[in-house]
């Protein structure tokens, strides 16, 4: 049996008609899914990367599209004016209507417009689909852009509607996602973060660390410079509020990519240039040392679904401190989270863990990480997505896609 996969991630094609994705979706993504069908379909948009730009496609990953098929979408998303365009919406609609034939099951990355498309088609004709909710799409607009304000509302609706009625619901969150998006279909948790097994002895230096520490405390932040929504600027506020009161004992090392100008300004009008230091993108085989090499971990993102990058900092018996987003609480629990945007809980929560020792945040940092080792994930996965194979391929035999409406 064919799988058509919908999700509104980009995809680029050189001069020879070869295709190329982003960071979120390698070859070994999709390998995945043909584990269980025979041939995929891709419903996906163009990327904006020319056919010939060699060295924008060379750090993406290019696709075996032996397997594969892709088709574009266009963009809805492009402005207030694309999104509400009638007749671009019919176009978007028929495309995804057309490669939803009875030979293929239906897998739904979401929240996207294809996947809401995709989905009210599928209950129309009672075909079972399977939807892997992967964000907040309120979170994500609302916290935007005006123009994110004006959409998040049927955002929200949409993506509630689609969850509510999905046969298989996959989420990459243990509690965040499935309270705002339940679920009458079967569902289970099953993170798109992928660790290899650590070695306790990642632990045991780093317990070593904490009883040996003095001076000053590294801060530690995994995420591009350039965009204020993973709020690096209240860690920086947080730290002119200490030095108000004469605490300067803090570091803070920002690892990222992107235009790091306004944070510099900001850390230079605060006052607090000489404790802030901007590593740059740093390739992720060096990441794991450089984060051995710091003190706390932070996330003050103001939108996040369950980011990787605390995920591996956990991993490393990091101390962690977070915002109230997402899925963040249920990672590193309701004692290291602030409200986001709150720079004086920030400094609160840095004076506090300058004075400790962070032993058991350490300990219970490594441990819950465990749970998102690559084989125990896979080995989840590989059972969810084989049911729901069974069940599009029993759909079929059952002649399900008659016309015959279901829920």
């Amino acid at each position: 049996m064919d799988l058509v996969f919908v999700y509104e991630d980009k995809i680029a094609q050189d001069t020879d008609g070869n295709c190329y994705t982003g960071s979120a979706f390698s070859q070994a993504v999709f390998d995945r899914y043909l584990k269980h069908f025979d041939r995929i379909t891709l419903l996906m948009r163009k990327a904006d990367v020319a056919p010939d730009d060699a060295e924008t496609l060379g750090r993406m990953n290019k696709l075996d599209t032996s397997r594969i098929n892709v088709v574009l979408l266009p963009n809805l998303t492009a402005s207030l004016r694309s999104f509400f365009n009638i007749k671009l919406r019919r176009r978007f609609k028929k495309i995804v209507i057309e490669n939803i034939t009875p030979d293929r099951a239906v897998i739904i990355r979401a929240p996207s417009d294809s996947g809401t498309i995709a989905a009210k088609y599928c209950r129309s004709i009672g075909k079972p689909f399977l939807v892997e909710a992967v964000g907040c799409p309120w979170d994500s607009l609302w916290n935007h852009s005006l123009r994110g304000k004006v959409l998040a509302p049927f955002a929200w609706m949409r993506f509630r509607r689609t969850m509510r009625h999905a046969d298989y619901a996959v989420y990459v969150t243990d509690e965040f996602l499935q309270r705002r998006y339940p679920t009458h279909g079967k569902a289970a948790a099953i993170s798109d973060v992928e660790l290899q097994p650590v070695d306790d002895s990642v632990l045991e230096k780093r317990l070593e660390k904490i009883k040996n520490h003095s001076g000053s405390v590294k801060l530690a932040t995994a995420a591009a410079v350039n965009v204020s929504y993973k709020g690096q600027r209240y860690v920086i506020e947080a730290l002119a509020k200490l030095k108000e009161r004469g605490i300067t004992n803090f570091e803070y090392h920002m690892a990222g990519g992107g235009d790091n100008s306004a944070l510099k300004v900001l850390a230079q009008r605060l006052n607090v240039e000489e404790q802030v230091v901007f590593e740059g993108s740093l390739p992720h085989d060096k990441m794991f040392a450089w984060l051995d090499d710091m003190d706390v971990y932070i996330q003050p993102s103001i939108v996040e679904a369950m980011p990787r990058a605390l995920i591996e900092a956990m991993s490393r018996g990091l101390p962690c401190l977070a915002s109230s987003v997402g899925a963040m609480p249920e990672l590193v629990g309701e004692k290291c989270i602030f409200d986001k945007k709150d720079s004086d809980a920030i400094a609160g929560h840095l004076t506090k863990i300058s004075t400790d020792k962070p032993i058991g945040m350490a300990k219970r940092n490594f441990e819950h990480a465990k749970a998102f080792q690559k084989d125990m994930l896979e080995a989840k996965r590989y059972e969810f997505y084989a049911e729901f194979a069974e069940k599009a391929v029993s759909s079929i035999s059952g002649n399900c896609c008659t016309g015959n409406k279901t829920k």
